[in-house]
């Protein structure tokens, strides 16, 4: 269950106010929110009620979470990361088998078709898995984006760029050692795959941060 401070700062993102705005709807000083918000000080049962007033939602959101923008928010990000996650096991995949194929089925001078046809399966299964697993996760992408854009002003820009920054990091953590092991395969083959991944995710941070920014501005 969501703390009251959560539910309070996750409504008033919601409706589109400050924190200064509030505290003058309210009559305190902003400070006051922010403390509420921040989880330092509780308010009263009556402060809640006019909070409550304030974001037009019911006493039950402000005390246990569950309205409408938090469910779509919890369903946006476990949507988010359940893609994200199948793009990064997909990544993960293409390079081990890229480099147990060079490991322990190396190519060879002479002609040997047990070799040749298990490196030729594993580089189909490598490819075939690393493809559907960005196909999936593009169209899933372009499926929540929808959503996403819904509730962006209910997310930081912090956790934007923080949740892309790992993401990107965790796909170039996931190809160069591998690619930089490998003594037959270049870098290059361990990186263009992944390039395609890359891009759709920096095209979905980027439409959704110009949006947030299209919000905002609108608000001021």
């Amino acid at each position: 269950m969501p703390a009251i401070n959560e539910n309070l700062k996750l409504l008033r993102q919601a409706k589109g106010v400050t924190q200064a705005e509030v505290a003058e709807a309210i009559t305190v000083t902003r400070q006051t929110i922010s403390s509420y918000e921040s989880g330092r000080t509780q308010p009263d049962l009556e402060t809640i009620k006019r909070l409550a007033d304030v974001y037009q939602a019911d006493l039950q959101d402000v005390l246990y979470g569950g309205n409408q923008l938090q469910l779509r928010l919890k369903r946006t990000k476990t949507i988010i990361l359940v893609l994200t996650a199948i793009m990064i096991l997909g990544t993960l995949t293409h390079s081990v088998l890229f480099w147990t194929l060079n490991r322990y089925y190396p190519p060879t001078s002479g002609i040997d078709v047990a070799i040749a046809q298990t490196r030729f399966a594993l580089r189909d299964i490598a490819e075939m898995t690393t493809g559907i697993c960005t196909g999936i996760f593009a169209i899933g992408c372009i499926i929540v984006l929808y959503h996403t854009i819904s509730v962006i002003h209910a997310i930081s820009f912090r956790k934007l760029i923080l949740f892309f920054l790992v993401t990107t990091v965790a796909l170039f953590g996931l190809t160069i050692p591998f690619g930089v092991a490998d003594k037959t395969f270049d870098l290059v083959d361990y990186l263009l795959p992944m390039w395609n991944s890359l891009f759709v995710l920096i095209l979905f941070f980027a439409v959704v941060t110009i949006s947030k920014l299209i919000k905002q501005r609108r608000r001021t």
